[in-house]
């Protein structure tokens, strides 16, 4: 049994025109999900959900992703006993089988948590750059390529059992740091595996490469104020840019119908 569980903070209508994107792409799969989660998360904006198959959670107050995802997880695990647990992001759209591929790799695998392949959903310059950077992409151990140090929230599965003794850190306020935390916790004990036929696509926002440059340096300001949270639990934090599961694939086609 799948559950998807998605956070959001909705400010714009931009965010809610995604938001009912992501859920199309959900009623799309290939393999339905037994339960859908929507967190809101305090959003100043209000939505009314028009998908009759998604379960809404509205909070009062404020806390990040990293709580709504639990609140998310505990409601999944206490009502349907759901055994796997899949997490994306408002601003996402799925293949219709990333359900497919992110269970079958979770229920046939002795991984305890699954990461899939995340594209640009843009064609400008910057939407490359993420491409070629693997800004929002998993990170290989070398030299195998089949397990993953870490995977970024928007494209991750994890089994039940496992997110009940890991679950994401609450200290983390913003959408930044977070996954990367759960996952080096998770990896003393689990391991993270690759699923590249669980593709996605991540939509950054940018009109065109000039007007968006601005919101690309803020995204990565927001990245690096996480860093200080995720060193203090974890004195080791490198990595390569040359590890990333981008590499060789940047250019696969879009979305598929």
């Amino acid at each position: 049994m799948s559950a998807l569980i998605i956070p959001c903070y909705l400010k714009t209508q931009w965010d809610i025109n995604c938001l009912d994107r992501l859920l199309d792409s959900v009623q799309q799969q290939s393999q339905r999900f037994d339960n859908v989660y929507l967190v809101d998360d305090a959003s100043p904006l209000k939505y009314k959900v028009r998908h009759d198959f998604v379960y809404f959670i509205a909070l009062d107050v404020n806390g990040g992703p990293a709580r709504a995802r639990n609140i998310g997880i505990e409601k999944a695990i206490s009502t349907t006993g759901a055994d796997c647990l899949l997490f994306t992001d408002h601003d996402c759209i799925l293949d219709k089988d990333w359900n497919k591929q992110m269970t079958s790799f979770l229920m046939q695998s002795d991984f305890g948590a699954v990461g899939g392949m995340t594209y640009s959903w843009g064609k400008t310059l910057l939407d490359y750059y993420h491409d070629i950077n693997g800004t929002l992409a998993g990170k290989w151990l070398l030299p195998v390529r089949k397990e993953l140090w870490y995977m970024p929230s928007l494209n991750f599965g994890i089994k039940s059992f496992v997110v009940e003794q890991f679950g994401f850190d609450e200290r983390f306020p913003t959408a930044a740091g977070e996954d990367v935390d759960l996952c080096l916790r998770m990896r003393s004990k689990y391991k993270i595996g690759f699923c590249p036929e669980a593709k996605l696509w991540h939509d950054y926002g940018y009109k065109n490469s000039i007007s968006g440059f601005n919101k690309f340096m803020k995204l990565f300001k927001k990245y690096k104020s996480s860093s200080a949270t995720v060193y203090e639990g974890h004195t080791v934090l490198m990595w390569d840019a040359s590890e990333s599961i981008y590499k060789g694939n940047i250019h696969e086609s879009n979305i598929q119908s």
